[in-house]
């Protein structure tokens, strides 16, 4: 069963390269968060190690924030506490780690436009409208729409095919790119991209979220990436 990699003992590489996706995208938006917050406060921290993080989307010269859009970039200098939350170069996953931090390199300088959605589904075009305007609060606006929540409480992998290939379109939309695999991995960074954001809706199940992106990935993917070299090659990981 397509998919069902996800769900048994052993994880294939794309769902382990998803979970260090969003575990980025989460520690970015959370670490600004809170670090900001105690830097509002007057906290002053010991360690000269600075991080790098964005804060969602910032406005550029549109008129509502987009997770399309600009980042804003922020320096941060963390506390160093044993060497907690400093990865080794000799982890197991780090060239996982790298693809994936490549890939969120990719979707932050691959904005996708704001535009007119249209599709004849209701929920796609609701939920591609609510992630090109609201990008990380989305899970927020969700929770304000019951009809919506009821119908994600559900979610099928067809829905969730259809809302990543909605949001993938929209790459032709934007800038031109300079070459078809430039956008084949733009195309592949939205995928991640949209998986991680539909993982953090609390009305439906992380679990099956990844499974869905792991499962759409492997399908519509992955022998792209086979036949130009593997994830490393593509995404230009030493």
């Amino acid at each position: 069963m397509a998919g069902a990699s996800a769900m048994t003992g052993e994880q294939s590489e794309i769902l382990l390269l998803l979970e260090q996706y969003c575990s980025k995208r989460s520690r970015q938006t959370s670490t600004c968060r809170n670090q900001w917050k105690k830097l509002m406060s007057g906290e002053r921290f010991s360690s000269t190690v600075p991080t790098v993080c964005t804060e969602g989307p910032v406005l550029s010269n549109q008129k509502a924030p987009s997770i399309f859009s600009t980042y804003k970039v922020m320096t941060l200098v963390l506390p160093d506490r044993d060497g907690a939350g400093v990865q080794s170069d000799d982890s197991p996953s780090r060239s996982h780690s790298a693809v994936a931090e490549r890939l969120v390199e990719i979707n932050k300088s691959a904005p996708i436009p704001e535009v007119v959605v249209e599709d004849q589904d209701e929920t796609i075009r609701k939920l591609v409208e609510l992630m090109i305007t609201f990008g990380d609060d989305i899970n927020m606006k969700i929770h304000q729409d019951p009809v919506l929540q009821e119908q994600l409480s559900n979610l099928s992998y067809d829905t969730f095919q259809k809302l990543t290939f909605s949001v993938q379109n929209l790459v032709q939309s934007g800038p031109a790119a300079e070459s078809e695999d430039q956008i084949q991995q733009q195309k592949i960074s939205w995928a991640f991209e949209v998986t991680s954001r539909m993982s953090v809706i609390t009305v439906v199940q992380r679990r099956r979220v990844l499974s869905y992106g792991d499962q759409y990935i492997q399908q519509h993917h992955s022998a792209w990436i086979q036949e130009h070299g593997g994830w490393d090659e593509v995404f230009d990981v030493d």
